[in-house]
């Protein structure tokens, strides 16, 4: 699965097919800039400081020391990201963007023009890597968020969803209500577009609660 620190390995295939098929001789530098906008960077100083910095990364881990930077949205808020099949990245980007209200943080074409979307989502706390290959995930996933607020997450779903209409689901269906469950915890289900479940949980102890992270 290609990222965007194989940007050099796609520019240079992205050349070989242009001079191939379509007979067009592009330079190094200008496919590397064509792969640079397809990941959402500005230019290739861009996005090589991005390699650059994600290469430091894993050789000292900054959160071993200091912890996960939750203001940056361009660096993972934790070490375990579930990756979400979905089925259409314009869908995908809508729910997750639009509704749910994360960040994209990087995302394109993984294998170059043409090819399946492959991306990164952060909200808060919570990341998670969305995959159109249809050999990367099973779709269904159900995943878990542990948070305080929910029913202020669910006022806030409730108010985006009255504004963005049947695009979320369609008109009979509408953000579950919140439900208290006997083993301590206070629960909604959200089903994105592809089967997968976000299952957003609160504890009712508010001891339990505490340093979890609040979405809204």
């Amino acid at each position: 699965m290609r990222t965007f620190r194989d940007a050099k390995i796609m520019a240079k295939t992205l050349r070989s097919e242009l001079a191939a098929r379509k007979q067009t001789d592009l330079s190094h530098s200008e496919a590397l800039e064509i792969v640079t906008r397809q990941f959402g960077f500005d230019d290739w100083n861009v996005l090589a400081a991005r390699i650059e910095s994600e290469s430091q990364s894993r050789i000292v881990p900054a959160y071993l020391v200091s912890g996960p930077d939750i203001s940056d949205p361009k660096r993972a808020t934790t070490s375990t990201i579930p990756i979400l099949r979905i089925f259409s990245e314009q869908r995908a980007l809508e729910f997750y963007v639009e509704f749910l209200g994360f960040t994209l943080d990087w995302g394109g074409p993984a294998g170059g023009p043409g090819t399946p979307f492959y991306g990164q989502v952060i909200r808060g706390e919570t990341t998670f890597q969305l995959a159109e290959q249809p050999y990367d995930p099973g779709n269904g996933a159900t995943v878990a968020i542990n948070v305080d607020g929910i029913d202020a997450l669910h006022a806030e779903l409730s108010q985006r969803y009255s504004a963005m209409g049947s695009r979320v689901w369609g008109p009979a269906v509408w953000v579950p209500a919140v439900q208290e469950m006997p083993w301590g915890l206070r629960v909604m289900t959200i089903s994105d577009p592809f089967g997968n479940h976000l299952r957003f949980c609160e504890p009712v102890d508010p001891a339990a609660r505490k340093g979890l992270p609040r979405w809204a």
